[in-house]
């Protein structure tokens, strides 16, 4: 299933622990500082994707069924 992938930038932290998790799904913004999900994110690993959201320390990644 699709997933539709979001990252609030205004509670990342940039801790990077989604783009260690879900490989390819996620990068960090350099100029920013804060994970963004990539054009791969949408199709991931489901499994990966909710083990990011819920490794996540400030809990910014939503996801929701595409």
């Amino acid at each position: 299933m699709s997933m539709r992938v979001s990252v609030d930038p205004e509670l990342c932290i940039g801790s990077a622990e989604c783009v260690r998790i879900a490989l390819g799904a996620f990068r960090i913004d350099k100029a920013r500082g804060v994970s963004e999900p990539t054009d791969l994110a949408e199709t991931a690993d489901q499994v990966d994707l909710e083990e990011a959201a819920r490794s996540c320390p400030t809990q910014a990644i939503r996801l929701e069924p595409a």
